[in-house]
């Protein structure tokens, strides 16, 4: 099992691109994947990541999971507390507790997903203390480097007796 631990954050907004997830029932869902790497490439490819470097308040690179009206969303982009640029579409995470896990080595994407499934297949259980809140879901790269990666994933949670 990868480290894990709890740790309260500030709210934070990622600001990108965006693209709906088909095929799946809730925001871990395995079909999800495939889809994820195609947007992350085109946006590569396209050169939009690169024109967010300037607003980006870190290296590191973002992608969010998020649910909105129903429909599940992911989103490529950079934290930034800059204006929007008109390009570009943003996501909040708000303050509050969220379980990190790390992991290293290999893709990103293969990374990011062995990740969410300990979060919400082995961790997030009634057993455990908390629970998934339903907020963004964060996906952080932070060596830049996809094909050996160094990434964190921000699940937010509340406790399960807080409602």
């Amino acid at each position: 099992m990868n480290p894990f631990k709890l740790e309260t954050k500030m709210a934070f907004r990622v600001i990108g691109f965006k693209t709906t997830l088909l095929e799946g029932t809730h925001v871990h869902s395995p079909q999800f994947s495939g889809q994820k790497t195609t947007f992350f490439k085109e946006l590569i490819a396209g050169g939009q990541m690169a024109s967010l470097r300037p607003y980006a308040d870190s290296g590191y690179g973002y992608a969010a999971v998020a649910e909105e009206d129903g429909q599940i969303y992911y989103y490529a982009g950079v934290q930034s507390d800059q204006p929007l640029p008109e390009h570009a579409v943003e996501v909040h995470f708000p303050a509050g507790e969220y379980l990190i896990l790390s992991g290293s080595g290999g893709l990103s994407r293969l990374a990011f997903d062995k990740l969410e499934d300990q979060a919400f297949g082995s961790l997030l259980t009634a057993e455990f203390e908390y629970k998934y809140s339903g907020a963004p879901i964060a996906e952080v790269l932070l060596n830049g480097d996809p094909m050996d990666a160094e990434v964190e994933v921000w699940v937010p949670v509340r406790k399960r007796n807080a409602g």
